[in-house]
């Protein structure tokens, strides 16, 4: 077993897997056919309580107010701190704009705090989707949210990361419930992609010995 992660080679594809004092995943970062092997599945299990459904409701109240003059909305960052028993939602020092919001004043330990379990950051007004910016930001494991379209119809999508590779999932596999979001991931995600592959369209390695 790896200390921090594993990389896993079977029948649809490479792998790599993880496990924190929060959850275990397993992840496809590298589709393709790989005969002599059997397949796996992306996987991914909480191993604490879930999160309250009404923290995210207490965000979505607390996001609406970071306004800028003009009305429109500023893009904020959570961080959900699980203690086992109790869970805290902190809002780190941070410069916000429209579109952009970078934590501030916090050094090493602030950054790699193994209590973190989900960092969360709002979009304002826009859809609820992973930049590029984020994607290069969201390099640690652990759970990521981002939420939009606050003030209308308020979606939220979330992923769990592992060192720079991401999965999907629904809200409920990290929280209690969606509260007043729409789950993108039950709109958008394709969670059976992996295993649905096309040996004519995917590299193929033949471990089988002739």
């Amino acid at each position: 077993n790896a200390l921090a992660y594993q990389y896993i080679l079977a029948g649809n594809g490479l792998f790599i897997r993880a496990e924190t004092h929060f959850f275990e995943a397993l992840l496809l970062i590298a589709p393709c056919i790989v005969r002599g092997l059997a397949p796996l599945h992306h996987h991914f299990r909480l191993k604490v309580p879930r999160i309250p459904v009404r923290l995210l409701d207490t965000i979505l109240a607390d996001a609406r107010r970071a306004r800028r003059p003009g009305g429109g909305l500023n893009e904020v960052l959570y961080q959900f701190h699980h203690h086992g028993q109790t869970i805290q939602v902190k809002k780190p020092s941070q410069q916000t704009t429209a579109t952009s919001v970078l934590a501030t004043g916090m050094d090493d330990a602030a950054i790699d705090d193994a209590s973190i379990i989900c960092d969360l950051h709002s979009h304002g007004n826009m859809r609820a989707f992973f930049s590029r910016t984020d994607d290069d930001d969201e390099q640690a494991t652990k759970a990521y949210v981002v939420i939009g379209k606050l003030d209308t119809e308020p979606e939220i999508w979330l992923r769990v990361g592992v060192y720079g590779y991401w999965q999907p999932l629904s809200v409920t596999a990290v929280f209690t419930g969606c509260g007043s979001f729409k789950d993108l991931y039950l709109k958008e995600a394709s969670p059976d992609a992996p295993t649905t592959m096309n040996e004519n369209e995917l590299p193929c390695i033949d471990t089988e010995q002739r």
